[in-house]
């Protein structure tokens, strides 16, 4: 793990050697974990995550040219292009997420860039492993933008980057359309909410139709939030996202056929209905639906508990989302089962579950922060001798959210 000190110098010491000037602004965004709330974001429903204490950096500086360049450190990779004619390259290209950001910023209402840029970014979020790095550097990329002045307001004057809530929320929206309308992944608001809202210590409650938010203690001192990756490959993640979401929506249909006008997403079904109409939907989105319904409850006990202290409370809640992604979503697989077995013979273990889309990746664990260590040595065992994978363990804690940042400060 890289402190975020020493994240912060190697992007400076990057983009100096890159561009050879310093840069004048930095973007800093924490990688987020879903806590409870798996795929509930984009069925209308209720979501707890944490920003965790792993980082993008953006660094650069405004330029007085209508072309930008951006040097990706973790690539080894650089690319130019014209704000005025933003092209997307081909799928799985990094470059299609800083893209992403200012096409969504110029389209937007209001915001628009006064100039181009150079930047470079670095990272120590692990990729590919359901952390959401691409909701870490769509922020990081954002926040630089903002702390540099690069973004004006309807009136030419740059936009605050000390941003309140309200901006915030809108600013995530923007985020999020670069990664639906550009970059093509069919996400929620989670990602980027998280990535914008966190707080240290804290979990980050989002109800994704009212946008209703909360910031909710974890307790003090709060538990170590580790995280195990299984080292299997997400390649297929993407495609089963997009064919879950369509699942949830075969169910949705249904019920608008059956005359149900007020239902536009799960959220407007509740259990008992699901139940009524069991024998007469579509064998697999009935489960989707039940997992769906299922977590929003959990995600509703969990505030109640984690308000109440009760740590426990909230890690059992976690368990049992884990149970119903693997039995009703059929999002986990082998390995992430594997891993949360092994969690839970594991010391100081509280709750655990997979985290993000599934089928690969990683899964997010509540653990005593006295027994981080032990815990994370006993994990390494048992997942090691069940599959013969030695998995990548990070024990991280609940971060501060996306901001900018001096280079000096």
């Amino acid at each position: 793990m890289s402190s975020l000190d020493d994240l912060k110098d190697r992007c400076v010491a990057s983009f100096r050697g890159r561009f050879g000037t310093p840069p004048d602004a930095l973007g800093v965004a924490p990688a987020r974990v879903e806590l409870l709330g798996n795929h509930t974001d984009y069925n209308g429903g209720l979501v707890m995550a944490a920003a965790i204490d792993r980082f993008t950096i953006a660094a650069g500086r405004p330029i007085s040219s209508g072309s930008s360049r951006v040097h990706a450190v973790n690539y080894s990779d650089d690319i130019e292009f014209l704000l005025k004619d933003i092209r997307r390259g081909e799928d799985g290209d990094w470059h299609n997420y800083v893209k992403g950001v200012i096409w969504a910023i110029q389209d937007a209402e209001g915001p628009q860039l006064a100039s181009g840029f150079e930047m470079a970014v670095l990272g120590d979020v692990p990729l590919g492993a359901g952390l959401s790095s691409s909701a870490s550097l769509e922020a990081a990329v954002g926040f630089f933008l903002l702390q540099a002045g690069l973004v004006r307001g309807r009136d030419g004057r740059p936009i605050d980057p000390r941003l309140d809530d309200a901006f915030r929320m809108a600013f995530a929206k923007i985020l999020r359309r670069s990664e639906n309308a550009f970059v093509g992944v069919a996400s929620g608001l989670l990602d980027q909410f998280s990535s914008l809202f966190g707080k240290a210590d804290h979990a980050v409650y989002l109800d994704c139709r009212t946008l209703d938010h909360a910031r909710v203690p974890l307790g003090d001192p709060g538990p170590a939030i580790v995280v195990c990756d299984s080292k299997t490959s997400r390649r297929l993640a993407d495609g089963m996202y997009n064919r879950r979401r369509a699942e949830c929506e075969t169910v949705v249909t249904y019920f608008q056929a059956k005359g149900a006008e007020s239902v536009t997403s799960l959220r407007d079904i509740t259990l008992g209905q699901l139940e009524e109409h069991w024998d007469r939907l579509d064998p697999s989105g009935r489960r989707r639906a039940r997992h769906i319904l299922t977590e929003n409850d959990r995600v509703r006990r969990g505030v109640e508990a984690l308000r109440a202290g009760e740590l426990e409370e909230f890690g059992r809640l976690m368990s049992a989302s884990h149970a119903s992604s693997r039995d009703d979503f059929e999002n986990s697989s082998p390995a992430l089962n594997a891993l949360v077995e092994a969690a839970e013979a594991a010391p100081g273990f509280l709750g655990g579950k997979l985290s993000g889309a599934g089928w690969a990746g990683c899964t997010v664990n509540l653990v005593r922060a006295d027994l981080a260590g032990p815990f994370a040595e006993s994990v390494r065992s048992a997942y090691s001798q069940a599959t013969g994978v030695t998995p990548d363990i990070h024990v991280c804690h609940a971060a501060e959210g996306a901001r900018g940042m001096s280079v000096s400060g």
